[in-house]
């Protein structure tokens, strides 16, 4: 069965933010069934990495990965697909499939400033052979490969018996596991920043969607006029309307319908990434924000935690006013804590009920081992100020929470850094800016300190030079970069050129001793990536813009 969605079929009176009324029964199902799918989810965790964020939500697994490759020299590679055009989405698997998005592809190279469709594929795990693709069509056009943003940004979902992919040009779909399409629906999205990571979600039989609440009124916000050429007042919230009309919320679509169920109170910008979780309580919730540059609409700034218990899903548990907030990061959490950042600081704030209970300073008395060029080796120095960012910093979206550790890479300088979310001890490890991997054997790979390759020119499968920040950037700083991933002790974190750092989180202290490896997703100054590394059954997944790349160490 097909059917077709459209805003104007979506609830439109959104003052009671809940469901309909239920009975008691009702609610039991709806409960047991979140139940049950997240506890299958939690049995088949390292089998199975269903959407963006993982079987837990927060790009956090056990397992045993590989932790040196390199596509280069073709070193613990189990196979290379290509694809016909650059995407960003990450990888997602289930079982013997794999899930990924490209745009369509390109003719000439003009036509990368106004790109709207894109294809959704379905691959074999163990061969990575195409079994079957779709198209989804868009309303908006968009720049291809850019920084922070194109069609393909959102990874699919899977639940193991249906696939639901996502165009950031304004259309979502789901197909079953033979690619027959179950539902699309479509709107024309506001456009008044690019967004990278706020991805969508599946909480039981529920999609989480960042989207604009009046999808009429959204349309007319619009950033560009023409394609390459910027709307005059484009941005402007339209006259005589109230402007949480046009706001962007996380939204509850019923993922066997498209349809709209519920959307939370508060708004999400789009700078942001929220972030599933459980509380003490054993609520699920989500941790969401607003703010960023360029005027995000949604206000006060600040952070939030919302309900998605059944019945009252979409409800607000608390809210915390932060003036002058930039939320460029992934929203991570745990039971006791919230986490942020602004400005030079690390905020801690009461899982509970929101209150800020610690502004940990990032930019003095930290411990520093920076590497010396002309010593060939790293130099320990302690108590130092560090200006590790700017506005913020942090590089947006690269940072992940894990126990004690909040880690992320800065935004200014090439330091990973961490800080104790309890003692507020800060650390940073200088890396290589990027990896010039050597066709030969890993002892002749060229790490670049300071500053990457000058001549970076990734080119799409077409021959056409895309990917924007790739060409004469790291991947660090001003970029919407793809979020680290944890798969037992080890952090994996990849940059735009292909650049994958791997750090062993399990250290007392971050040194030298913590990076286990720096890989390559391919030849340096010739790859670009915006996607995380995922993990199923000893296998990471990567997808560049020229194809996918399953890594694996090959058996006995």
């Amino acid at each position: 069965m097909q059917r077709r969605c459209s805003p104007e079929n979506e609830p439109r009176d959104f003052t009671n933010p809940f469901p309909p009324k239920k009975t008691v029964n009702s609610y039991l199902q709806s409960f047991l069934g979140a139940v049950l799918c997240l506890y299958s989810i939690h049995v088949g965790a390292q089998d199975n990495w269903h959407q963006a964020a993982g079987p837990n939500s927060n790009w956090q697994v056990e397992g045993k990965p590989p932790i040196e490759w390199s596509v280069t020299r073709d070193e613990n590679i189990r196979w290379r697909t290509p694809m016909p055009e650059a995407g960003m989405s990450n990888v997602t698997i289930w079982g013997d499939r794999v899930f990924v998005t490209t745009h369509v592809p390109i003719k000439t190279l003009k036509e990368k400033e106004a790109v709207k469709d894109i294809i959704g594929f379905c691959l074999d795990s163990n061969t990575g052979d195409i079994l079957w693709q779709v198209t989804l069509p868009g309303s908006l056009y968009i720049s291809l490969a850019g920084g922070f943003t194109d069609g393909t940004v959102f990874a699919p979902i899977t639940d193991g018996e249906h696939v639901w992919f996502f165009n950031r040009c304004g259309s979502m779909a789901c197909y079953d596991y033979d690619g027959n399409e179950v539902w699309i629906r479509e709107w024309t999205p506001r456009f008044k920043h690019n967004n990278r990571q706020a991805e969508p979600f599946l909480v039981g039989d529920s999609i989480l969607y960042v989207e604009v609440a009046n999808k009429e009124l959204g349309a007319k916000i619009q950033k560009w006029a023409s394609p390459g050429k910027k709307s005059k007042d484009g941005t402007k919230v339209p006259e005589d309307i109230d402007p949480k009309e046009v706001w962007t919320y996380i939204h509850g679509i019923d993922k066997r319908t498209g349809e709209v169920l519920w959307r939370e109170e508060l708004g999400t910008s789009v700078h942001n990434t929220p972030v599933v979780g459980m509380t003490a309580s054993g609520k699920m919730a989500v941790s969401h924000a607003r703010g960023g540059p360029h005027g995000a609409l949604e206000k006060p700034y600040g952070q939030s935690l919302t309900s998605l218990a059944p019945g009252e899903e979409g409800k607000t548990l608390w809210q915390q006013d932060l003036k002058g907030y930039d939320p460029s990061f992934s929203c991570h959490w745990n039971e006791k804590y919230v986490f942020g950042f602004q400005a030079g600081n690390h905020l801690v704030l009461d899982a509970a009920s929101g209150k800020l209970l610690r502004e940990q300073p990032l930019y003095e008395s930290a411990t520093l081992w920076k590497f010396e060029p002309g010593k060939k080796d790293w130099e320990k120095q302690t108590g130092v100020a560090i200006k590790a960012g700017k506005g913020h910093p942090n590089t947006n979206q690269a940072n992940l929470a894990t126990g004690d550790w909040h880690w992320f890479l800065s935004h200014n300088v090439h330091y990973l850094g961490r800080v104790n979310v309890e003692t507020g001890a800060v650390e940073y490890l200088e890396l290589p800016a990027q990896l010039m991997a050597s066709t030969e054997n890993r002892e002749a790979d060229l790490r670049l300190w300071k500053k990457g390759n000058p001549k970076n020119l990734p080119l799409n499968a077409g021959g056409f030079a895309v990917g924007n920040k790739g060409h004469n950037k790291t991947g660090w700083g001003h970029i919407s970069a793809a979020s680290p991933t944890l798969v037992g002790r080890y952090l994996f974190l990849p940059v735009v050129t292909g650049t994958v750092y791997v750090i062993d989180t399990k250290v007392e202290q971050l040194s030298p001793e913590s990076l286990v490896a720096v890989n390559d997703l391919g030849l340096g100054g010739e790859t670009w990536t915006l996607a995380s590394l995922t993990y199923a059954k000893g296998r990471l997944y990567a997808h560049t813009m020229k194809e996918i790349v399953c890594i694996e160490i090959p058996s006995e």
